[in-house]
């Protein structure tokens, strides 16, 4: 395989910046394939730090995005890898989708900042808005963002503002889209932290740490609330998230996911015999082993005309034959 092998670091913005690479590189046929994410590792692993107030730090060691009570960051160790493909051939090569990304965004704050580590409200609207437009959707079909949330006084109002401009543009809806961070539960990964919320938004677990939104955000008039706890994630659209991941310096990410589409499952072997491969440690083990498929074949078989074609019996020798471990002891 060959294509594009690049590094890149954007600060806290790397990860994601990294899969809006991967998605150009795909799209123009650069690569078929393509491995992208981030690693951070701080050294020394046992250390602290002295938190001031205003500061990107936690006075406490928690990370509460979009708390009533945050008050900084808490930063860590983590990485994150992905593997991207064109959708066609992702399904013409039988492999699991996790998730479709429809739109990916780079821009950069430019001259706006107040400060080089300052965010910027403009900015931030203007990448989440070319993502949308770049996945032609509606941001009234998105039921879910995953924000960068680090919990400081200024990140987390900013951002905020930023994804409401940016929603306004086609919706006067509230409170119809959950909001979440993946740092309330790991901190936040620096390098790391955007593909970590990447995978975090496929997976969907809960946050941490939440108790009551913050008052400066003005969630009450935007079209957010914050997912607070596990819940059936239910649109009537095809289930869409964002996904933002801004950094110091000013070059800002946003993805948009969308759940995978139906797929055909694939046409049933025709080969007419199927080999059963048994193996184990020791001869009663061995003969145990036959038995117990025989009777789970035979019970679960029956119910099928033909015994031979079904995908069932294909798919438990491939098993059998891909996914044990070989011991001493076989039998075919």
């Amino acid at each position: 395989l060959r294509g594009p092998a690049l590094n890149i670091y954007t600060a806290c913005s790397t990860s994601l910046v990294a899969v809006c690479q991967a998605v150009q590189a795909l799209q123009s046929y650069a690569c078929d394939a393509a491995l992208a994410g981030g690693v951070s590792v701080k050294w020394p692993q046992h250390r602290g730090y002295t938190a001031q107030e205003g500061s990107l730090y936690s006075p406490d060691g928690h990370c509460r995005p979009y708390d009533a009570d945050s008050r900084g960051t808490v930063f860590s160790n983590g990485l994150g890898v992905v593997l991207l493909k064109r959708l066609e051939d992702a399904v013409r090569d039988g492999d699991h989708i996790w998730a479709v990304i429809k739109g990916a965004a780079l821009n950069n704050d430019g001259g706006e900042k107040a400060s080089f580590t300052a965010p910027s409200i403009n900015g931030h609207a203007e990448v989440i808005g070319l993502a949308h437009a770049l996945a032609n959707i509606d941001p009234d079909t998105i039921s879910y963002v995953e924000g960068h949330g680090t919990a400081t006084p200024i990140g987390d109002p900013i951002e905020v503002a930023g994804l409401t401009q940016a929603f306004r543009l086609s919706t006067d809806r509230k409170n119809f889209c959950g909001l979440g961070s993946l740092k309330s539960n790991t901190g936040h990964m620096d390098a790391a932290a955007g593909i970590g919320g990447l995978i975090k938004t496929t997976l969907a677990p809960p946050p941490l740490h939440f108790k009551r939104p913050n008052p400066a955000l003005g969630l009450e008039d935007s079209p957010f609330y914050v997912v607070d706890k596990l819940q059936p994630w239910i649109s009537g659209h095809p289930l869409r998230a964002g996904v933002s991941s801004f950094g110091v310096g000013g070059t800002n990410a946003h993805v948009i996911l969308e759940e995978t589409p139906p797929i055909a499952p694939p046409e049933p072997p025709n080969r007419p015999l199927q080999l059963l491969v048994l193996s184990a440690k020791t001869p009663t083990a061995l003969a145990a082993a036959c038995e117990n498929l025989a009777a789970h074949l035979e019970s679960t078989l029956s119910n099928f005309k033909s015994e031979i074609s079904n995908p069932l019996l294909a798919d438990t020798a491939w098993t059998l034959q891909t996914g044990r471990q070989p011991f001493p002891h076989r039998r075919a």
